[in-house]
């Protein structure tokens, strides 16, 4: 469905279309006096003074908040130019958006100057955008998305063309949608292991959400930024099979979680994000340890204990929206909270909470954790028990479950994932059951699916 806009570039609306052609002045007054951060019983007292100053008096009485509100809801703005001019003073609304100018509709790919009082409508379809990157979400949530990414470009390509040439709310309704497409161009490239085109998109996804000067989406470029630097620092460097800590880009990683919480301190952002954030910044504050008795372990663990906090707040129902403001497409409830947390005792040597944690989540009843078909998180939830028996020394259950991971893995095709089954495999081979059948067996599964860049 198009959505329209009004003015230059669709600087203001989105407001229907009356039967005249001009957009519908009581969405175009409500929009405006909400905007201006004043209450119907206000305007209506403001109102009624400059109507008394004019003479235009309403010979029915006062004006009434009643009847601001359905003045508004029932499209019932005066006709008397005078009064319209009033309203328009009162609300700084744009005297072309109330039917005092000429109309005219233009196409977004017009770069033709138009003349001074001329009022342009700018027709969209904002919801053909949105629901592409619904659909990709989605199909990454239960498998992979990389076969999108040529699609993911092009909206990317179109939409920028777009946004050089608006203004005011469909600049910002532009910018939302550049926003979700390069938050899922990250998501993708990560889940491939194509680090540096992950932090591309997450870099531009920081540029665009500044340019809206919106706090919450900011803050969620901000965390996937992170997020792309701290994975990218886990598993970016690999030293026959295993994983090399990058500290430098964990620092990195570091300094943007450390960002968005600066952000919930000066502004409002969504407590889930905040959540997720203090776990991120938790991990990575035990992975940058010196050794146990290191000041940075007891800081991740009290901050970990402080995400608790956020779990199943403020929650948002619609997933794509969720994505925005939370920075997952979860949500933080208690089974992705257990995760997280196994994750920091983990990195802090404490595998035996870890597994004391990923036992809570298998006993989470639905709609406290992850999903059936949430197929990705389910196999998250094998490696993370693979890695936490390995640093517990219960080898043949570690690679038990690296092989279940493993064979999900490689059916969504998760190069990723499957690098982080190579890491685990690698190190059981330096153990005591490294001769095993069983890790051969999980070594042959790897030759055969996995092939490392």
């Amino acid at each position: 469905m198009n959505s329209l806009y009004w003015g230059e570039g669709g600087r203001f609306g989105p407001f229907d279309e009356q039967e005249d052609g001009w957009p519908n002045a009581g969405q175009v007054m409500r929009y405006f006096r909400e905007k201006s951060n004043l209450s119907a019983e206000t305007f209506a007292l403001l109102y009624s003074k400059e109507l008394e100053k004019a003479g235009k008096q309403n010979k029915r009485g006062q004006v009434t908040a009643t009847w601001i509100l359905n003045m508004e809801k029932q499209n019932l703005i005066p006709l008397d130019m005078e009064r319209r001019r009033i309203i328009a003073r009162l609300l700084h609304i744009p005297p072309v958006l109330l039917g005092l100018a000429t109309l005219e509709a233009v196409t977004i790919q017009s770069r033709k100057k138009k003349p001074m009082g001329t009022l342009q409508k700018v027709t969209i379809d904002l919801a053909k955008h949105q629901k592409s990157i619904r659909d990709a979400l989605h199909i990454h949530r239960t498998s992979s998305a990389k076969n999108l990414m040529q699609d993911v470009e092009r909206d990317i390509w179109t939409l920028k063309d777009i946004e050089a040439q608006v203004r005011g709310d469909l600049l910002y309704q532009i910018q939302e949608l550049l926003l979700s497409n390069f938050l899922l161009a990250t998501r993708i490239m990560k889940d491939q292991r194509n680090y540096p085109a992950a932090y591309r998109s997450a870099n531009e996804a920081v540029r665009v959400a500044r340019q809206t000067q919106d706090n919450d989406l900011i803050a969620t470029a901000l965390y996937t930024r992170g997020c792309i630097k701290a994975e990218w620092a886990r598993r970016g460097t690999v030293f026959n099979g295993m994983f090399q800590l990058d500290t430098g880009k964990m620092k990195s990683a570091a300094k943007d979680f450390q960002g968005v919480l600066q952000l919930e301190q000066e502004t409002s952002i969504h407590p889930q994000l905040a959540g997720f954030t203090r776990l991120q910044l938790s991990r990575a504050l035990a992975m940058l340890k010196l050794g146990p008795r290191d000041a940075k372990v007891a800081q991740a663990l009290t901050m970990v204990d402080d995400a608790a906090d956020a779990i199943d707040a403020d929650p948002v129902e619609d997933f794509y929206i969720r994505a925005l403001i939370t920075g997952t497409l979860t949500g933080l409830h208690a089974g992705g909270y257990h995760l997280g947390r196994s994750e920091t005792l983990n990195a802090a040597g404490l595998p035996g909470q870890a597994l004391a944690e990923l036992n809570q989540v298998r006993q989470l009843r639905q709609g406290k954790t992850y999903s059936g078909d949430e197929t990705r998180y389910q196999a998250w939830f094998d490696l993370l028990m693979s890695e936490t028996y390995m640093n517990l020394g219960d080898y043949p259950e570690a690679t038990a479950r690296a092989k279940n991971a493993l064979v999900t893995f490689h059916q969504i095709h998760s190069p990723r994932n499957m690098a982080s089954i190579k890491d685990i495999q690698s190190r059981l081979a330096l153990s005591s059951y490294g001769t095993s059948i069983d890790v051969k067996e999980l070594n042959d599964m790897l030759q055969e699916w996995y092939k490392p860049e």
